[in-house]
This record gives structure tokens, C-alpha cells and sequence, in this order.
């Protein structure tokens, strides 16, 4: 609670310090006149290289090329402010010379009436205020959304970069130099905004900008801190090193807005990011291309910064826009909306210029002079609209609340019932009673193309005015949630489509009679409660379908489970008798084949010492011999691996160390075993340890034939109750989606035999493998204690 109280008192603490820096520049620039003179040394001479039209000093004709010989009566080289920055802000005299002229000059610099002088600069301060008002609105509306907070801060630092720009032109106290670092932090707030709404892979691009954008804010902070103490000298590459950072980071933005187009149309982003890219446009191109540019490149601004900076007012108020509306409308309209308020801006300000020129009140029509009265054109259209809007709010919260809190809590309360009632028909009537109106009909389609329609109060069995309806319904294919006001001829007054994945909604309210007449401000709160609405009704027919299946489910299950029951039987059978074959057929091939195998060796071994002198002979018998023992090898072999003895005679661990030692001899594979909680001569029930023992083998035998694993790790932990065994390598692995279909296809059957064996022990088998990272196979087998 107090970290989220502490992170809220930083806003309010920014805003207190935002109005507190803005007030007190703009008392203090009331009595200072805005001289706009920049000078430099040229040869030995100090010459005017800019006179800004708006400044004192080319009102009492300065112009560039002029010879400034003094101000203040003293050396232009040891004045303050040309020694820090080349203007001569703050001077009340000059002793000039014009050019190709031979008698100096003497100007003095009026006192500006405080009056005249607060109203020409209030305009700024003004958009100050609505960038930081816009900014703390949206907190304030969207507190625990990042691109919120985020503008917030874009906003505070770009409004108070405009507030203090009247100060920061006459060079009162630190003024210029918060300037400079406040635009050298908005290009990290701008491209923190725009992140809010990437994916991740850009996020990470936008990550390695911001660390660029920070590297060059701290390089910018420390060069004026430098040059504001006249440590060093570079003005001009400071002002470029700002103006290129600010650029640079307003194209990124732009960058990754354009990228973000190719968001596929349902997406609610979508609309968001073509309305903020479009702000951004208005907002950022006059300024770069009419005064950074031509800064950076060494020319003279075509729009004084000043101005120019003013179209930056389009960014705040679309952000805003697109941060704080939860339903926005399609990006296209918003563009309809702007692209005639843009024509008439053009239009206007061409118009107004062309009149200030016929009427003497400027000199000359120039660009300049149209582009400022266009920026100047669009402040105080955003202006008018802000105020009007708060001022909207205000009369709407003190003198109109009583209508409005009513609907809202009648929408509130109807929202906490439908949740608690189980009928359509209960659900329609709360709905007429809450609206007051006289009827409500439902038409709703799903997936499939199953209609369902449902119909309460004035339009139960009128069907002429359900079918209007249905044909509506059927002819729009709109997928917003707009609700929309019908024309008087229609049965209904209000009509809401609604749709998601499964269903599509028509939702129509009142009648053409009702007395009860729906405001516009009013839609969105009916559109939400009949989304609420309609997901009521979704609820109650996917219950009811869910209901039958259930009833059909529960059958079908108790005869799964009885034919399940009956098949583990069949299985727990089948493996004893193969089981119990398997013991018979080693029986028998030991007592039988084997036995005679052994007799035929020896009888081999005593015709050897009977031909003692005849050395072929000998070499046929040896090599017969050999034969005979390879095949009593061969029949030990199929007798261990159909019943092996050793699990009888030495128990579980015994046999599966003898398994390993033989499989290593045959194979180059190095096989490690580990036991835990477990003796090495332990017995088990005998099912019990024939099931762990083939498991093992056919752990092994896959391995050896599948993985091209050279390692091969098996773990044996036996507990209370059950006793766990793995087998794992680091082979190739497979994919084990495809384990069920091996069922049908009777591939890999020694693995689908394996997992059924363990079941019909009431175990269970997992086989975890990922493609090139090899396979673990877990058995888990029930034991029975003492």
C-alpha cells in the first residue's frame, strides 16, 4: 500500500513542481523584453548573424550583418550571455553599426508594458498546462496502465520544455538549460510509450534505443552543465546535438508505429497504433522538417522553434485519446474526423494571412507567417476543445449527476442479478423493468448456423415486427459492439450486436411507442450490459447442452469403465500366461536342446583325444565344437531372456546388474545403475519384479536400437508403497504425441506393451523425450508391504 502511495505522490509531486517552474518563468519574462539577436565573432567584429522578426531588436531595425561595437556600454566579448551562448538577451542598449554605414548607432531597448507582454507569451503557458493536464488526466483515468505512466511523463516533460521556451528565449536563470534536458529526456519517454505496444523481439530493439537515448541525454546534461558554466564553448553543436537526439528519437518512434501497421485487424492494438502514428505525423513533421533540419544542416529555420513546436500539441491529445478510451472507434473514421479539421486549418489560416497582409497588418505574405498562423490555428482549436470538454465534465458532475448516477446504478444493479438468475426468460423481464421499456427481443446465431431467438414483453408473438427485425439482424455483418439508435419507423428503438467465437448476438431494446428515448452518451454502458447479457444467455445454453452430454457421458463412462475393468482383467491374464509360456519354453529348451547341446560337446571333446594323430580331423571336430558351444550360448541366452533365473534364484537388483554386464559385452554401451531403498538380495512379489525387469530390457533394448546413445543411466528408489525405476540416455529422442497412434499401427509394440503391463499392475509409465535431447522412461510399480 505505502509503495503504491509513494509511486502515486510522484505524480503529484512532478505536477506541483511542473506548475511551480511554469509560473514562476512566466512572471519573470513579464518585464524582460525578447531582444532575439545572435551574435558572433567575426575578423575582430562581433556581427548580428540572426534578428528574429518577433525580437526587439529587429523591430528597431537590426538586421543581419550589423556590427554590434558595445552593449550595455561595455565589450560585447564580456557580456554573459554572448560569452555563454552567443544572444544578447537581457541587454538594454546597444551602440550598433549598419551595414555600409560610417556613424554608429545607439538603441536602447524599451521596457515592454507587463500587459501586452503577458499576453503575447500567456499561449504557450497555456499548452503547457493542457500537456500536463492531458497527462495527469490519463494517469489519473488509467493509473496501472504503463502507457499511461509512460505519457504521463512524455507529457510533463514536453509541456514544460514549451512553458519554459518564452524564458529560455530571453536566457533568464537556468531556463535554457532545463530546456536542452528536457528535450534530451523526451525521445526515452516517447520510445517507452510506443514499447507498451510491441512484442517481445522489438521490445528488445526498443531496449538497446533506449540505452542510446539515456547515453545521449547524460552526454547532453553534462555538456551544458559545461557550457552554462563557460568551461567550454560549442553552443551550436549542443543545440544540433539536441535537435539530432530529439530527431532521431521521433523517427525511431515513427519506426516502430509504421512496423506495427501489419497488425492483423481484430486486434484491438490495431486501432490504437494507427491513431497514435497518425498524431505523431501531424505532430512531429513540421517541426523536424521546417526547423531541426534545417538547424542540423548549418541553414536558417524555415518556422521559428517556437511555433513550430506548437503542432507537437497533436501528439498528447491522440495519445490521450487512444490510451484512455477502452472502445475506440475504427481508425478510419478518426481519420475522416481529422483529415476536414486539417483542410479547414489550411484553409483558414491561408485566409487569415492573405488578410493580415491586405490589411498592413503584416509586412509581407510569407511561409513563415502562414505556417505560424496554422500552428497557432491548431493550439487554439486543441485549446477550445480541452476547455470545453473539462468544462463539459464539470457542469455534467455538478448539475446533471442525479440523471446520470441514476442509469449508472441501474446498470450496476442489473449487472450483480443477471449473475444470479437461471432463466431466459427472468433475465429478459429484469431487463424491461430496469430500462423501463416495453419489450425485448434476442436473436442470436452460432457457429453451426442454429438459430435461437427469444422475445419478452411487446414482441412476444409478433412476429411481422421479429421478422424487421431478424432481417436486420441478418443484414448487418458488423463485429463491434457499438449500440446504435433506430430510426422512429422501426419496432425497436435500440439495436446492439454482440458477437465472440462462438455465437453472434442481436440484442434490440424498446419500442417505437415507449415513452423511453436512449441518449447517445448512454450506448456504451448498454452495449456493455448486453455483452454481460448475452454472455448470460451463452451461459445458460452451453448449461443446458452441457447437461445432456453430461447425462450421456456419465453412461458412456460406467460402460468405459466396466469394458476397462474387464480388458485390465484380459491383460493381467494374457501377461501371466505369456509369462507362464515363457517359463515353460525356457524349461523346456533347457531340459531339452541345451542339455543335448552339452552332450553333443562332450562327446565332441572325447573323439578329439581319440584322433590324435590325424590332425584334420581333429581341426573338423574343434570347429564343430565351436559351433556346438555357440549354440549352448544362443540357448542360455533365449532361456535368461524368456525367464531369467537369476531373478528367481538372486532377486531383482542381482539380475538386472547380470542383464547390464551382458548387454555392455555385446554392445559398446556404458550402462550405469543406481538403487535407493533397496537391498541387493530383496525379493518381490513375483509379477511385481518381472514387470520391473522388463521394463529395464525393454528400456535397454530401445536404447540400443533407437537412441545411438553411448550412455545409458538407470535408477531403481523404492518407497512404502511403490517402487520407481528409470532408464534414460541422451540420444536422439522422439516425439511422444505419437506414442497412441503406435496402438493401431503396432509400431513400437515393445513400448505399448510396456505401459499396458504396468497398468494391469495399477502403475503407470511416463515417456518424457525431447528430439535431440534424448529420453527418460519412468515406471511406476505399486509393491505391498510386509
Amino acid at each position: 500500500m505505502l509503495k503504491k502511495m509513494f509511486r502515486r505522490q510522484a505524480y503529484y509531486n512532478a505536477s506541483a513542481v511542473f506548475i511551480l517552474l511554469a509560473c514562476l518563468y512566466f512572471f519573470a519574462t513579464a518585464n524582460q523584453a525578447y531582444v532575439g539577436l545572435k551574435i558572433a565573432n567575426i575578423r575582430g567584429q562581433w556581427i548580428v548573424i540572426s534578428s528574429d522578426p518577433q525580437g526587439e531588436g529587429y523591430k528597431l531595425g537590426i538586421r543581419i550583418g550589423d556590427v554590434i561595437l558595445k552593449i550595455d556600454n561595455s565589450d560585447p566579448g564580456n557580456y554573459r550571455y554572448v560569452q555563454r551562448w552567443s544572444e544578447t538577451e537581457g541587454a538594454s542598449n546597444f551602440e550598433i553599426r549598419k551595414q555600409d554605414e560610417i556613424f554608429n548607432q545607439m538603441i536602447n531597448i524599451p521596457v515592454p508594458l507587463i500587459m501586452q507582454n503577458t499576453l503575447s507569451e500567456i499561449p504557450f503557458v497555456i499548452l503547457g498546462f493542457v500537456f500536463l493536464s492531458l497527462g495527469f488526466i490519463t494517469f489519473l483515468r488509467r493509473p496501472y496502465l504503463a502507457e499511461a505512466r509512460t505519457l504521463f511523463w512524455f507529457n510533463w516533460c514536453t509541456g514544460l520544455a514549451i512553458a519554459l521556451a518564452s524564458a529560455s528565449s530571453r536566457d533568464l536563470l537556468f531556463a535554457r538549460e532545463l530546456e536542452y534536458i528536457i528535450f534530451a529526456a523526451i525521445p526515452i519517454f516517447l520510445v517507452n510509450f510506443v514499447s507498451s505496444f510491441l512484442n517481445e523481439n522489438n521490445k528488445q530493439i526498443n531496449r538497446w534505443g533506449r540505452h542510446i537515448f539515456i547515453l545521449m541525454f547524460v552526454i547532453i546534461v553534462i555538456i551544458t552543465v559545461l557550457q552554462s558554466t563557460n568551461i567550454i564553448s560549442c553552443f551550436s553543436s549542443l543545440r544540433k546535438l539536441v535537435l539530432v537526439t530529439m530527431s532521431v528519437g521521433s523517427l525511431f518512434a515513427l519506426w516502430n508505429l509504421v512496423a506495427l501497421l501489419t497488425l492483423p485487424k481484430d486486434k484491438p492494438q490495431k486501432n490504437q497504433v494507427n491513431i497514435i502514428l497518425l498524431g505523431m505525423v501531424m505532430g512531429l513533421l513540421p517541426f523536424l522538417l521546417l526547423t531541426a533540419v534545417p538547424i542540423i544542416f548549418g541553414f536558417q529555420p524555415i518556422m521559428n522553434a517556437h511555433y513550430s513546436s506548437l503542432f507537437v500539441s497533436v501528439i498528447p491529445t491522440t495519445c490521450y485519446y487512444a490510451v484512455v478510451n477502452k472502445y475506440l472507434p475504427d481508425s478510419r473514421k478518426f481519420l475522416g474526423t481529422i483529415v476536414p479539421f486539417s483542410i479547414a486549418g489550411i484553409i483558414v489560416s491561408f485566409v487569415v494571412t492573405y488578410l493580415n497582409f491586405i490589411l498592413k497588418l503584416s509586412e509581407k505574405f510569407s511561409l513563415e507567417m502562414y505556417l505560424r498562423t496554422l500552428a497557432l490555428f491548431v493550439v487554439l482549436v486543441l485549446c477550445f476543445s480541452f476547455i470545453r470538454t473539462l468544462i463539459s465534465k464539470i457542469l455534467e458532475k455538478f448539475l446533471f449527476s442525479e440523471k446520470r448516477q441514476t442509469f449508472k446504478k441501474r446498470i450496476f444493479e442489473l449487472n450483480e442479478r443477471l449473475s444470479m438468475l437461471s432463466e431466459e426468460n427472468l433475465i429478459l423481464k429484469e431487463v424491461t423493468q430496469t430500462f423501463s421499456i416495453e419489450g425485448v427481443f434476442i436473436i442470436a446465431k452460432d457457429s453451426k448456423g442454429k438459430y435461437f431467438k427469444i422475445s419478452e414483453g411487446r414482441f412476444v408473438e409478433k412476429f411481422s415486427e421479429q421478422s424487421m427485425m431478424e432481417e436486420l439482424f441478418q443484414a448487418d455483418r458488423k463485429t463491434n459492439l457499438n449500440a446504435r439508435i433506430l430510426p422512429d419507423n422501426f419496432p425497436a428503438g435500440l439495436y446492439i450486436p454482440v458477437t465472440n467465437k462462438d455465437y453472434r448476438f442481436g440484442i434490440f431494446l424498446g419500442h417505437r411507442h415507449s415513452y423511453v428515448k436512449f441518449e447517445p452518451d448512454e450506448l456504451p454502458a448498454i452495449a456493455l450490459i448486453s455483452s454481460q447479457l448475452a454472455q448470460c444467455l451463452i451461459t445458460m445454453l452451453t448449461f443446458k447442452e452441457l447437461s445432456k452430454e453430461i447425462v450421456n457421458l456419465t453412461q458412456k463412462f460406467h460402460e468405459l469403465q466396466r469394458r476397462t475393468n474387464g480388458l485390465q482383467g484380459i491383460n493381467m491374464s494374457l501377461f501371466r500366461s505369456l509369462e507362464r509360456e515363457r517359463k515353460i519354453i525356457a524349461s523346456d529348451i533347457h531340459d531339452g536342446p541345451l542339455q543335448l547341446g552339452l552332450d553333443l560337446n562332450r562327446w565332441l571333446k572325447c573323439l578329439v583325444e581319440k584322433c590324435v594323430n590325424n590332425d584334420k580331423a581333429v581341426n573338423d571336430i574343434s570347429h564343430m565344437r565351436e559351433l556346438v558351444e555357440n549354440l549352448n550360448f544362443e540357448l542360455r541366452l533365449i532361456c535368461n531372456d524368456l525367464r531369467p533365473p537369476s531373478l528367481t534364484d538372486l532377486g531383482l537388483v542381482p539380475a538386472i546388474e547380470l542383464l547390464c554386464e551382458e548387454i555392455m559385452q555385446k554392445e559398446l554401451l556404458l550402462i550405469s545403475l543406481e538403487t535407493k531403498g533397496m537391498n541387493r538380495g530383496e525379493h518381490f512379489e513375483e509379477e511385481t519384479e518381472l514387470a520391473a525387469y522388463r521394463f529395464v530390457q525393454e528400456g535397454i533394448t530401445n536404447a540400443v536400437k533407437h537412441s545411438s546413445s553411448k550412455e545409458l543411466k538407470i535408477q531403481i528408489e523404492k518407497n512404502e508403497s511403490q517402487m520407481e525405476l528409470r532408464v534414460s540416455d541422451s540420444g536422439k529422442g522422439f516425439d511422444t504425441s505419437k506414442i497412441d497412434d503406435w496402438v493401431l499401427t503396432s509400431v513400437h509394440f515393445g513400448l505399448v506393451g510396456m505401459k499396458e503391463r504396468l497398468e494391469s499392475l495399477n502403475g503407470n509409465l511416463q515417456v518424457n523425450s525431447i528430439i535431440g535431447k534424448g529420453t527418460i522412461l519412468k515406471a511406476t510399480i505399486p509393491i505391498k508391504g510386509d
